[in-house]
């Protein structure tokens, strides 16, 4: 549809283009030799702006043509009603002069933001203490702040047919493997949907597999990790009205990296990094590994350790499968309660509850202290993991590890872990190997640990970047 030079037209469209909604102000500035027309939602512009920078100078110098007399940063011009409506929605002005069919769209949105604060879902010792908003343009300004090249490449999209959802896409020109990028971008713009939560939406409309046990995208709040991945050949979505930033491709090793990792002496950073590793098996095996051993292969234990399971079961109702489902499941509702609870209750709620629903359910002969113990460290294994995405993973593979090893004993076990094995072995993300082997070649440096900097001097393997170089002169 396209716009007529009659201001009273333009009236009538717009106003059922909105439902006669009561915050769309439509006035009229009459002047002798001309007249304009002003369109905007008075709860989306900044009135200051609004005044000072179009009706005051409108006032002040009718006759002059709108490019000279209005002072805005942002004046785009339209002929399309589409897109004078879309205008309006994201809180610009739209102007038109009668007689005139072309439409100045003037840039007088409220800006409301919250400031720059603190990482509060990534915390670390080291490193940088600001986090990404909800605001876009600020998020995008973050980046190239500690990343001055000319090389940052930022595409725009706008995804959702009544959201309008603003995304960008960012890379470095000649690091990042354009192939992945344009894949990405391709699969962005193939998304059809009304309306667009960012970043959940998008991370299951882009990965390669729909049905997937292991987070295939990295979402992160902190402009510097998001540099460091940047700089690696990776490449990163923002979304308008969100603080997590989702990076892609990356491999399996990237979920137990850490900020601290690079911040701290290499020997230490290495240890930690195994320890992170160390807790993913141990949440996924910890409770396979009871039961087997306590239900079925038992003898395979030291005489006073098996003779230490056998009295701590022999008054038990409950069969070692069920106490330990339970108490799994009972982790899982507190810290649900935590997380859902205002701050101060959910402390109480956490510390309260662990020793009353501990201490009772020992007491009462429903559950072993042994079940306590292995049900206590695997929760605590699983929040050891920097991912939070790859900590929910870890604590729904388990039941399946469970399942077999009450069934199937030792057997079932390793059974279950081999097959969690080929399964990681055989997936990909964006076309690139997820578990990637780690433990021979330049790869083992930065994967189970964390070598010197002098010698990451390649970048990893997992993004295809296209310069793998990244140092030259280790020590100058």
């Amino acid at each position: 549809m396209t716009i007529t030079p009659s201001l009273q037209n333009t009236f009538v469209l717009l106003k059922e283009a909105f439902s006669s909604s009561t915050d769309l102000k439509m006035k009229t500035m009459k002047f002798p030799h001309c007249e304009y027309g002003l369109f905007y939602l008075d709860t989306m512009i900044d009135t200051t702006v609004f005044q000072d920078h179009i009706v005051k100078p409108l006032t002040e110098r009718p006759d002059i043509t709108v490019e000279e007399v209005i002072t805005l940063r942002v004046i785009e011009k339209s002929e399309t009603f589409q897109e004078v409506v879309n205008a309006i929605v994201q809180g610009k002005t739209v102007l038109q002069k009668e007689g005139e069919c072309v439409l100045y769209l003037l840039g007088t949105e409220l800006q409301k933001e919250r400031s720059i604060n603190i990482p509060t879902k990534e915390r670390v010792l080291r490193g940088s203490n600001e986090a990404f908003i909800e605001n876009l343009d600020t998020n995008i300004n973050m980046v190239r702040k500690n990343a001055p090249s000319a090389n940052l490449v930022v595409k725009y999209f706008t995804l959702g047919r009544v959201s309008k959802t603003r995304v960008a896409v960012v890379s470095i020109k000649g690091i990042a493997n354009p192939d992945v990028v344009t894949m990405i971008e391709r699969r962005l713009q193939q998304i059809d949907i009304d309306y667009l939560e960012a970043p959940g939406f998008i991370q299951e409309f882009i990965q390669d597999k729909r049905f997937c046990l292991f987070p295939q995208v990295l979402t992160t709040e902190r402009p510097d990790r998001t540099r460091a991945y940047l700089m690696e050949g990776k490449t990163a979505i923002f979304t308008e009205g969100s603080p997590d930033v989702t990076l892609m491709p990356v491999s399996f090793w990237a979920f137990f990296q850490s900020p601290d990792d690079y911040q701290i002496n290499w020997f230490f950073g290495s240890i930690f990094r195994l320890l992170r590793i160390c807790c993913f098996f141990i949440a996924i095996g910890l409770p396979g590994l009871y039961i087997s051993l306590a239900s079925f292969q038992s003898y395979v234990l030291p005489l006073n350790v098996a003779l230490t399971f056998q009295g701590a079961l022999k008054y038990i109702a409950l069969q070692p499968v069920v106490e330990t489902v339970l108490m799994l499941i009972a982790l899982e509702i507190l810290r649900e309660a935590t997380v859902r609870l205002a701050n101060p209750i959910a402390q109480a709620i956490g510390v309260v509850g662990g020793i009353v629903i501990g201490t009772a359910v020992v007491q009462s002969n429903l559950v072993s202290n042994t079940a306590v113990i292995v049900a206590s460290f695997t929760g605590l294994a699983s929040f050891i993991i920097p991912s939070y995405e790859m900590s929910s993973s870890v604590r729904v593979i388990n039941y399946p590890v469970i399942f077999l090893s009450s069934i199937f004993g030792m057997v079932g076990f390793v059974f279950s872990l081999f097959c969690l094995l080929v399964y990681l072995c055989r997936m990909n993300t964006m076309g690139l190997p997820y578990f990637y082997p780690a433990l021979f070649g330049s790869e083992a440096k930065d994967t189970l640990i964390r070598a010197p900097i002098w010698k990451l001097r390649e970048r990893p393997k997992e993004a295809a970047p296209l310069n793998r170089l990244r140092l030259r002169k280790p020590k100058g």
